[in-house]
This record gives C-alpha cells, sequence and structure tokens, in this order.
C-alpha cells in the first residue's frame, strides 16, 4: 500500500476543485506577527528545507541540517541573547524516508549541536503537511511518528498536518503533536485538510480535542482553539457529528472556521449548523472573522444557519459554495448578515441554484456592504441576465476587486448591465464572466472594456439562448411591498431625526 494524498471529492453534483494549500510563511503569518509584535529588534527565525518538491534521503537530509546550522549560528552570532533561535519549522510539501526524519528529528531535539536548549524546545508553529506522499504505509506511518515525537518539548501554538494520508493509524502516530504535553494547553490554530478522515478517524480526532483531565486543569484543546480547518476528507455524516462535538467545546476565541468538502449529506450539515446555532446563541462566535462551509447540504436546515450569521458581527469571509440553498435559504442568510451588519469582504455564493428571484435578495446585500467587499462570487446560478442586471446594479463600491459570474445562463442584455456598471467599480482588478451565451462581438465589447481583467472566455457558449425571465404575480406583489417598507423605513427615519429640532 503506497500512501498518497487524496486530491478530490467526487460525491456532489460538482467537482470539487482542489485548493492548493499556500506556503507557510502566509498560512503562519498571523501567529508569527503575533509571536513577533513585542520584538523591537531581531525575531525567531524559520526553518524549512526549501526547494522544489523532492524525496528526502538519509543524503539530503544531511544537507538539509548542514544548512540549518550554519543559519542558526549566524543568527545566533547576531543576536547573542536572543531565546530561541528558531520558533517555526516547515517541513511541508517534501517526502521524507524513515532515515530522514529520523536525522531531522535528532537534530532538533539534541543539546550536543551547540544549540541548549534544544531547537525543538522553542518550536511554536510545526508546518507537517505533505510530508509522505509516495511512502509505503508502513514508512509514512513511522516518519509521523518521528517527527510528532520530535516536538514532545515544544509549546506548540500552531499545528498543520495536511495533505498526509492519515486515516486512523496516522491519527494514533500524531497524538503527541495533536493531544500531548506541546499542545495540551498551548494549541490555538490546526489545519487537518486534505487527511481521508473517516468517520471513524472524525471521532477519534474528536475525542483527542474534547478531552478533560486534571492534568489540563480540567479545559480540553478544543477550547483553546482559535482556528479548525477541516477540508477535503471523507468524514460524512458521523463525521459531521464528531465535528459537532469540537465545535460544542470552543469558545469565543474561535475566529476562523472552515468544515468543507467534507461529504456531508443534508443529515450530517444539520449537525454543523446546529452547532452553529448553540455557539451563536451563547455569544461564542461574535469573533468569528472567517467562515468556510463550502459543499455542504443545507436546503432544510439553513434558518439554523442564517441565525448564527445574524450573530456574526465581525465577519469578514464567507464561503457558501455549493450549499444548495436555493433562492429561499439565500434569502434568509443576505437578510442575516444584513442583521449582523459584519465588515464583509469576501462572499462566496457560487453553485447555489440562485435565479432572479434570489438576486433581489443578493442586491439587497451588496448595497449594504458596498464599503467593504472586495471579492464577489456568484459563479454557476441561474441567475439569468435579469438576475445578473440585479446585482451589478447594486455595485457602488471603491473596494470591490474582484467579481466571478461564470456560468450564469446569461447574454447580451446582461453583460451590457455588466459593462455600464464598471464606472461604479474604479478598482475592479478581476473579472469572470466565462461558460455564458456571448456572441463574438459581445466578448469584443466585454474584452474592450475589461482589458486584461477579463478572464479567458474559452467555455462561452456563443450559440445559447437565455430564457426571458418574467417575473411572476407573487414576485410582483413581494417588490412592491418591500418598496414601501424601504419607502416606510426611511420616513421613520427621517421623522426620528427632526423630532429634536423643532421643525
Amino acid at each position: 500500500c503506497v500512501i498518497k494524498p487524496k486530491t478530490t471529492n467526487h460525491h456532489k453534483r460538482q467537482e470539487v476543485k482542489t485548493i492548493k494549500i499556500h506556503p507557510l510563511d502566509n498560512i503562519f503569518k498571523d501567529t508569527k506577527d503575533k509571536l513577533n509584535q513585542y520584538e523591537m529588534t531581531a525575531s525567531p527565525i524559520t526553518l524549512s528545507p526549501h526547494g522544489e518538491r523532492e524525496v528526502v534521503t538519509k543524503d539530503k537530509a544531511e544537507e538539509i541540517i548542514s544548512k540549518w546550522k550554519a543559519q542558526l549560528e549566524a543568527h545566533r552570532e547576531k543576536n547573542p541573547s536572543l531565546s530561541p533561535l528558531c520558533d517555526t519549522i516547515d517541513l511541508s510539501d517534501k517526502s521524507y524516508t524513515i532515515e530522514a526524519a529520523t536525522l531531522i528529528a535528532n537534530f532538533l531535539t539534541s543539546t550536543e549541536d551547540g544549540f541548549n536548549p534544544s531547537i525543538a524546545s522553542g518550536i511554536k508553529i510545526a508546518g507537517l503537511n505533505d510530508i509522505i506522499a509516495s511512502r509505503m504505509e508502513e514508512e509514512g506511518l513511522q516518519v509521523l511518528k518521528t517527527f510528532s515525537e520530535a516536538f514532545e518539548s515544544s509549546t506548540l501554538i500552531e499545528l498543520d498536518l495536511s495533505d498526509n494520508a492519515m486515516g486512523s493509524k496516522g491519527v494514533t502516530q500524531c497524538q503527541t503533536v495533536l493531544a500531548g504535553k506541546p499542545s495540551l494547553h498551548s494549541l490555538e490554530k490546526l489545519s487537518l485538510c486534505n487527511n481521508g478522515l473517516s468517520e471513524y478517524s472524525m471521532n477519534e480526532i474528536a475525542d483527542l480535542l474534547t478531552a478533560t483531565s486534571e492534568e489540563n486543569g480540567g479545559t480540553c484543546i478544543a477550547q483553546n482553539l482559535t482556528k479548525i480547518h477541516f477540508f477535503n476528507n471523507m468524514s460524512g455524516n458521523e463525521g459531521c457529528k464528531a465535528f459537532e462535538r469540537i465545535m460544542n467545546k470552543c469558545s469565543d476565541k474561535l475566529t476562523d472556521l472552515r468544515f468543507s468538502s467534507t461529504r456531508a449529506r443534508r443529515e450530517g450539515s444539520s449537525h454543523i449548523t446546529k452547532a452553529l446555532l448553540i455557539l451563536a446563541t451563547a455569544g461564542k462566535l461574535a469573533n468569528l472573522t472567517h467562515l468556510d462551509l463550502a459543499d455542504n447540504s443545507f436546503p432544510e436546515c439553513y434558518s439554523d444557519l442564517a441565525t448564527a450569521l445574524s450573530h456574526c458581527v465581525n465577519l469578514q469571509y464567507l464561503n457558501l459554495k455549493d450549499c444548495i440553498l436555493a433562492d429561499e435559504g439565500v434569502k434568509e442568510v443576505c437578510a442575516a448578515i444584513m442583521k449582523a451588519n459584519p465588515p464583509l469582504a469576501s462572499i462566496y455564493l457560487g453553485a447555489n441554484e440562485i435565479t432572479p428571484k434570489g438576486a433581489k435578495s443578493v442586491a439587497k446585500l451588496l448595497r449594504t456592504i458596498n464599503g467593504t467587499i472586495e471579492v464577489f462570487d456568484a459563479e454557476q446560478n441561474e441567475l439569468s441576465s435579469a438576475g445578473v442586471t440585479r446585482i451589478v446594479q447594486a455595485f457602488d463600491s471603491t473596494s470591490l476587486k474582484k467579481l466571478v459570474l461564470n456560468e450564469n445562463y446569461f447574454a447580451e442584455n446582461g453583460a451590457n448591465a455588466v459593462m455600464e456598471c464598471i464606472q461604479k467599480v474604479p478598482n475592479l482588478e478581476l473579472i469572470s464572466l466565462d461558460g455564458n451565451f456571448f456572441s463574438e462581438e459581445v466578448v469584443d465589447k466585454l474584452t474592450e472594456t475589461f482589458g486584461v481583467r477579463l478572464t479567458e472566455m474559452e467555455e462561452n457558449d456563443v450559440d445559447g439562448e437565455e430564457e426571458e425571465e418574467e417575473e411572476s404575480e407573487e414576485e410582483e406583489e413581494e417588490e412592491k411591498a418591500e418598496s414601501k417598507e424601504a419607502i416606510d423605513e426611511s420616513v421613520d427615519a427621517l421623522a426620528a431625526a427632526l423630532s429634536g429640532t423643532g421643525i
């Protein structure tokens, strides 16, 4: 059996695109900034075996260690009183043999190479993502265990174990960093993405993160977490229940939550929204800035999701792609966000079966976040020209940088509306409109209008015909009622403003 990281998830209506993990310097930037915020001069360095993706053998490991020694000695010479010399290690995107892993682990834990205390004792950020690809199962598990135990003396704040085909055996081998002394009182950020975690291994993870004992003062690791990322696993409905257990132990420290592309069906997804609702009503989502729930199924539980979102007053990033919200779900979600009034910068609503009716709710939301919105993505919906027009006419933003409306069944009328909005989004850097029904003439006009900001139009269907959208009587009445409500609110606001003036 050869260990290979899982890269795709095929259970949904649409293929899940693999999201590339960013370089460690970007992933861990917030933690590094936090660690260094009080350092007025020198700060600890990051150790990483830079270079192309490769298998790290014994000889290569010796070369890496030699370079690290030189880096550390040079840094110590410049900063003789600095301790620790290194607080971050990035071992990611390499495949280590057991001989190589053993050499590196011994170097990190040794006090006999002129580094006392050991390098490992000062590590607070550990990037152990994608370190066993192509290794046979037995060797891969040994590598995970060897590196995990190398951090026994560390006090970890952030840990990334993504892109390792772990399963239950891998979870066992990584217990030292997942729930042992290095993480027990200090771990704040945990990433387990693309690990092949089944429902069984998800329950094992939940057990580790929610366990309490006298040793940790009656608390658990989950209570201290500010960031939890689970993406592209295969945990299914039972895995959702396990994640619910983790969420139930979280506190108001939580700022960044990702649970996406985990084969969660409707039953499982309801456990996620239930846990979010409990956190929200307890006031524990007030500090949440990033929420990624893409590729879940919320057609029967979007009300709980919406109620939770109404408490997310500091939300900056929201990804609800491929969540089967449809028009009614989108309406409740948009209303909830408006109620919370967060500084939302990025919102992803793609693949949610949104029609021109749902576009009204989206447009209403956009008018309230024009001052903060930077990324708007509603690709793979059913907006047609009517829906696209409603959305783009809502923009009046100097902050918008990226607009994505691929595959929305719209043609010339919608394209004209998009081009007309350019004056109201002067800082737009990228616009994606591929997979729609544009003639060559319209494509030429779009290219002339947006220039290099327009992405490739390779999938445009020049022969496609959109259906004309006609409003039903129910929609017309609803629109009249909303218009009357808006007028009433304006009159009430004006009356309130004038009440103390004597006019």
